[in-house]
């Protein structure tokens, strides 16, 4: 069994590898980087967060290879990523993300205000459950001829 489980580590540990993906910290915060790619997603955070977060447009890191640094958009927010934050007040969302887990926000019992930089995820910003269990207001900031619709 001792066997078997060593042989499934090492594979998972090369599928990660091969995967090109990296947990790197940026000003604080924990992201998983697509090395291959180029993109960053913000992971579950494990420190407390106090007032308000701008989760920035782009992080740098050091690339293994070549030792210089690479920048990167953050595409994503992961599930659960900001979830149970209490002394979270407000957090702007930037145009870069594409994507936000379910219960992203959810518990963050001080959030008032989410700011959305662009419109772009609009037709699902009103789901509900990425802001379960707060009374965030949701506000767009929006470019000169974008629009919002929350059906």
């Amino acid at each position: 069994m001792k066997h078997f489980l060593t042989i499934v580590t090492l594979s998972l540990l090369m599928l990660t590898v091969h995967a090109g993906i990296r947990t790197v910290q940026y000003k604080g915060l924990a992201y998983a980087v697509d090395t291959d790619n180029h993109v960053a997603q913000l992971l579950r955070q494990s420190v407390i967060i106090k007032g308000s977060l701008p989760i920035p447009a782009t992080i740098k890191y050091r690339d293994k290879a070549s030792g210089k640094y690479v920048e990167c958009p953050v595409v994503s927010i992961a599930e659960g990523a900001l979830a149970g934050q209490k002394k979270l007040k407000a957090v702007a969302i930037p145009a870069s993300v594409q994507e936000i887990g379910d219960y992203a926000f959810a518990k963050c019992k001080r959030l008032r205000h989410a700011y959305f930089e662009s419109a772009s995820l609009g037709s699902v910003a009103g789901k509900k459950n990425w802001f379960a269990g707060t009374k965030a207001d949701i506000h767009f900031v929006l470019m000169p001829g974008e629009s919002v619709s929350l059906e």
